[in-house]
């Protein structure tokens, strides 16, 4: 006798309770869970919109936009994007941002506010994209009433970095290759994942993760044909990027490289604490620790072997727990434990950096309690990194460094958080909630 399954609870235990058992097959569909999941992506833009709010009106230079809490990197790159220059970012990314800057007038005070709205739309259209994604997706892997895409929706980290940069272009490339793989369009997907990694490489996670459930420990059958269109297509989107790269300018495909491998430690990384540290002033109680903090600053060209050694342990655990004959993670979780790793020990973590957490999130096993758990502690650190780094030139309205690191840490401890429970889960999780129960 099966055992019956649970009702998904998520967030309908607030909004209401689960669809009752005389719900009309139509309520219960995909399409009807994907169009409320599109109509609820307008709450987070409109946050992200909120919070920019006094710097949409005022400005994005000088301080106050770090006291505000609406610093964005998008104003100042508005020029570089109209002229043809560099900002720094990978060339899918500054491909898309300079589409939209071409339509701007200006690029001054109204000019740029008018390109964060713009793009604030764009953001808006990218996560329909990734919210019919993982309906979709959880709706042929996971059972009926689970409602996954509101975990991506309703995840309060989302409006946080959404108009800071342009690395949703990333993600939603990212989100939609895999939804592609899912549905046996290989080659479809290997383009898409190729373009997801020229726009963050953080994407490559993904599709080492997807080797890695392929092949280990054994071959599935018919794997070597997914596979082989797989490679592909991902050759062939390497190639497209390079092309349109070298046409444009070769510096637009290792300027990004460069920058990664010259950079010093950065905020939101465990490894600027030294530095932290070091810059902070004496105090009474406490100083032999920031002495001892101070001391550990990394040698001038550690960080890229670092980060390289963060590589390849996210590699590692990704390959080892997809090497398990029991209790083998699925695909989103492997990416997002391999994500967490390389996080936690990246010499930098913007706050931007939490976007490409949630739709894995969304699409793995973890319940509502973890996704709120990690959100919650991204919304606690987001004030505090703009009032540390607004105090630096004024050290008397700024947020001491002992509690920026406080802070700091319990970021990094909830994006750990995340890639144990993804390691528990895949051991201790009952079937029916593996299969993607969202429930408390």
């Amino acid at each position: 006798m099966s055992t019956p399954t649970p009702p998904s609870q998520g967030p309908w235990r607030v909004l209401g309770g689960p669809l009752g058992t005389h719900t009309s097959a139509r309520s219960r569909s995909v399409a009807a869970r994907a169009s409320l999941a599109v109509a609820l992506v307008a709450i987070p833009v409109l946050v992200a919109i909120a919070l920019r709010g006094w710097c949409l009106v005022n400005g994005f230079a000088g301080q106050v936009p770090l006291w505000r809490a609406c610093y964005s990197d998008l104003p100042a790159m508005l020029q570089a994007l109209k002229s043809g220059g560099q900002t720094g970012d990978p060339l899918v990314t500054r491909t898309v941002l300079r589409l939209l800057a071409v339509v701007v007038p200006g690029s001054e005070a109204t000019g740029q506010s008018a390109f964060v709205l713009l793009w604030a739309a764009m953001a808006l259209l990218l996560l329909a994209v990734c919210a019919v994604a993982v309906t979709v997706y959880s709706s042929d892997l996971l059972l009926e009433g689970s409602d996954r895409a509101l975990l991506l929706v309703l995840c309060p980290a989302l409006p946080l970095g959404l108009l800071i940069s342009g690395d949703l272009v990333g993600v939603t490339l990212m989100t939609v290759g895999l939804l592609a793989l899912l549905l046996g369009r290989e080659a479809t997907a290997g383009v898409l994942l190729a373009l997801a990694v020229f726009s963050r490489s953080i994407a490559l996670i993904v599709v080492i993760a997807i080797v890695v459930q392929e092949l280990v420990p054994q071959p599935r059958r018919g794997s070597g044909p997914r596979l082989r269109r797989l490679a592909t297509g991902f050759a062939g989107g390497v190639v497209a990027t390079l092309v349109v790269g070298v046409s444009v300018g070769a510096t637009s495909l290792t300027r990004p490289i460069t920058q990664w491998w010259q950079a010093a430690p950065g905020y939101g990384s465990v490894w600027v604490l030294p530095q932290v540290a070091e810059s902070s002033p004496p105090a009474t109680t406490g100083d032999w620790l920031r002495r001892l903090v101070g001391a550990a600053v990394p040698p001038d060209g550690l960080m890229p072997w670092v980060a390289l050694g963060g590589w390849v342990l996210a590699i590692g655990l990704v390959g080892w727990l997809g090497a398990r004959s029991w209790g083998r993670p699925t695909l989103p979780d492997l990416a997002l434990l391999g994500v967490c790793v390389v996080f936690v020990t990246a010499p930098a973590l913007p706050v931007q950096a939490s976007l490409w957490l949630v739709p894995l999130v969304a699409l793995s096993t973890l319940r509502w309690r973890d996704m709120l758990i990690w959100a919650g502690a991204e919304v606690l650190y987001f004030p505090m990194v703009w009032l540390y780094l607004g105090g630096l030139e004024n050290p008397s309205r700024g947020l001491p460094a002992g509690w920026y690191a406080i802070f700091l840490l319990i970021r990094l401890l909830a994006i750990a958080y995340l890639g144990w429970r993804v390691a528990e889960n895949s051991r201790f999780v009952p079937p029916w909630a593996r299969a993607g129960d969202a429930s408390f």
